[in-house]
């Protein structure tokens, strides 16, 4: 299989009602110090996330750094690291790290093409 090309990460912060507010100050907190594109709040499910959850995109450079303070300051947030390359699919589950408890992903969403192309 060919190496895909990293083109940056993606940090998915999952919450609930009842941490949204801390969800968004730490999501904009990640944004403000490392971050090139901030997601909406999504307060249903959202591709493959099944809860409430934010986006950052941060470069391939910074991602030590980013993992240290993520870690750090998440408190009991469940988030989800991934890279961003041509094949989602492993993106978000071979290539995924976890801090926190992780959480089932729909999977069924990625294309029949994409899960084809790795067998």
């Amino acid at each position: 299989m060919p190496q895909l090309e990293n083109q940056g990460y993606h940090i998915h912060v999952y919450f609930d009602e009842s941490s949204v507010d801390f969800a968004i100050s730490l999501t904009e907190q990640l944004n403000d110090k490392f971050g090139y594109e901030l997601g909406r709040i999504n307060k249903k499910p959202v591709g493959p996330h099944p809860v409430w959850s934010r986006q950052v995109s941060f470069k391939h450079s910074d991602y030590d750094e980013v993992i240290m303070w993520i870690e750090a300051h998440r408190a009991q947030l469940s988030v989800l690291v991934h890279p961003l390359t041509d094949d989602e699919y492993l993106d978000h589950t071979q290539s995924a790290v976890w801090l926190g408890t992780p959480i089932k992903l729909d999977l069924s969403i990625f294309t029949e093409s994409e899960l084809n192309a790795r067998s």
